[in-house]
């Protein structure tokens, strides 16, 4: 039994290696808040069958069929992020803010229902009206810093290191020149971190037994864009109708920087000392994913009395050819260790992996939104959405490694209904409105044990609209729940619980102009 338990941790362990990870993706670039003005974020995004603003050139193409003005509109968006960290009993707080341009949009009536058109020596008076809008919208940031720390009493990274390297050859992991997929094992073997047992073939060591001091500091940036080309068909003020083409990009950068020191052990007495081999130990990854995808959108709303809106929008699913590039680099510093097997005295070292680029295509679920709107003649209304999405629809593909684990992994973890909602009221007084609205991003893991992967975002917002200009102002708070793991380990995995708090002020200013 114990030689069975050995042969499948080395045929566990070598047979991992590769890339492998990818069906996180699914969430870190497919679940996200609908973006647009503060107008339709005050309103939490619930705006699927309103229409008249300029966010249905992206949320529901149908709805530009209720404009009959020019109109042109700018958002800037002022955020900011407060995180409070928990690792191992230890608390770490982090506060960032940025800004930047969130929406640029532009609609054209292109014809008037009440104008005359000539096709041949047939006039038209009672034909649809068409209109056509362009949009950019910054659907998702990734702006963020997190740093957390903490005295880990039960691994170290370099524990990490010794069960991922277990089985793999020494011919491979000593070898001067880099192998992908084994490329940090490598470099930990060059510091030596990780040693050979020369009575077992495939099997390593560390003569570092001292539990650590860790700390970790996570840097992000970039964000997902989205532009939009739809048109809509106005029907007698009854039907509308939309279709829409969606081009994304993508540019994800998260540099994390991992510091072990003050390695300790426990003496006779049962107090902790310094172990004094290892001073500290930094591993500073790097990882950008970019790239860019399509999409294409169907909306309908539909007015049975004129109170009443219902929309359905139907976007396809999104496919994304995007490319990764990871790096490391470690360094290591030793208090003058004399090493007996080399005959060598060890201190400080620094070297890094070789970069490893990857292509991939990428495969988002389809999303199918259904909306209702409820008007008080004019003074005001309540908006509701649904979106129904299937996570387990995802895919990837790549030439460069297999995809297969990934695909699988998807299918197993996500679910194949996941529900989310927005609500959203707005109340009129003469030219000035106050809105507020409710959204809610479900979890789309199915199993999730203790971790409540969904997002809640509250909204508020003000507007005076006149007759060629429209300025609004929401202010949107959204507090989500996540972990971070520093290394995978099989027993007493380190983990830090994340409380993340987002504050937002959006500002939209647009602009109306008559149609001539």
């Amino acid at each position: 039994m114990y030689k069975l338990i050995i042969t499948f941790i080395l045929f566990y362990s070598y047979n991992s290696y590769g890339q492998y990870g990818y069906y996180k993706d699914v969430v870190k670039f497919g679940q996200y808040f609908n973006s647009g003005t503060a107008r339709v974020q005050a309103l939490g995004g619930a705006t699927a069958s309103l229409g008249g603003d300029v966010s249905s050139i992206t949320i529901n193409p149908a709805g530009l069929g209720f404009f009959n003005k020019k109109v042109f509109s700018i958002s800037h968006k002022s955020e900011s992020i407060s995180n409070k960290l928990n690792y191992i009993s230890e608390i770490s707080e982090f506060n960032k803010s940025f800004s930047n341009i969130n929406n640029i949009s532009l609609v054209l009536p292109l014809r008037s229902r009440q104008s005359s058109f000539r096709q041949g020596l047939f006039e038209c008076n009672s034909c649809p009206k068409f209109n056509f809008g362009i949009s950019y919208n910054r659907i998702k940031d990734f702006t963020n810093e997190r740093l957390y720390r903490g005295y880990n009493d039960n691994n170290s990274i370099i524990d990490y290191f010794l069960i991922d390297a277990q089985g793999v050859p020494l011919s491979l992991i000593s070898n001067s020149q880099p192998i992908s997929g084994i490329g940090i094992l490598q470099e930990a073997y060059d510091h030596y971190i990780i040693n050979p047992d020369l009575d077992l073939p495939g099997s390593y060591f560390s003569f570092i037994g001292g539990f650590p001091l860790q700390e970790e500091r996570i840097i992000n940036s970039g964000g997902i864009s989205k532009f939009s080309i739809s048109s809509a068909l106005n029907f007698n003020d009854k039907f509308f109708f939309g279709f829409g083409a969606n081009f994304y990009s993508i540019n994800y950068v998260q540099n994390r920087i991992f510091k072990e020191s003050n390695y300790e052990i426990l003496n006779e007495n049962g107090n902790w000392e310094f172990e004094g081999i290892l001073d500290y130990l930094i591993l500073n990854d790097y990882l950008k994913i970019s790239g860019n995808g399509t999409s294409i959108s169907f909306g309908l709303i539909i007015k049975p009395i004129n109170q009443l809106n219902i929309g359905f929008n139907y976007e396809s699913k999104t496919k994304y050819f995007l490319k990764e590039e990871i790096d490391s680099e470690l360094e290591t510093s030793y208090l003058n260790y004399y090493f007996q097997p080399e005959d060598t005295i060890l201190g400080a070292s620094i070297s890094g992996t070789a970069l490893s680029v990857t292509d991939y295509n990428f495969d988002l679920p389809s999303k199918l939104t259904i909306g209702s709107s409820y008007f008080f003649k004019k003074f005001g209304f309540i908006s509701g959405d649904i979106d129904l999405i299937n996570y387990t629809a995802s895919s990837m593909f790549s030439q460069d490694f297999s995809a297969f684990d990934d695909n699988q992994e998807i299918k197993n973890i996500y679910k194949t209904l996941a529900v989310n909602y927005r609500i959203g009221v707005e109340g009129r007084y003469k030219n000035f409105y106050i809105r507020a609205g409710y959204s809610f991003l479900t979890d789309p893991n199915r199993i999730s044990g203790n971790i409540d992967n969904s997002k809640k975002r509250k909204s508020l917002g003000f507007g005076y609209l006149s007759n060629g200009i429209n300025l609004d102002i929401s202010y949107i708070s959204t507090k989500e729940k996540s972990f971070l793991i520093p290394y995978p380990i099989y027993s007493n995995q380190p983990y830090a619980d994340v409380s993340s708090s987002k504050n937002i002020l959006l500002i939209s200013l647009g602009i109306r102009v008559n149609n001539r």
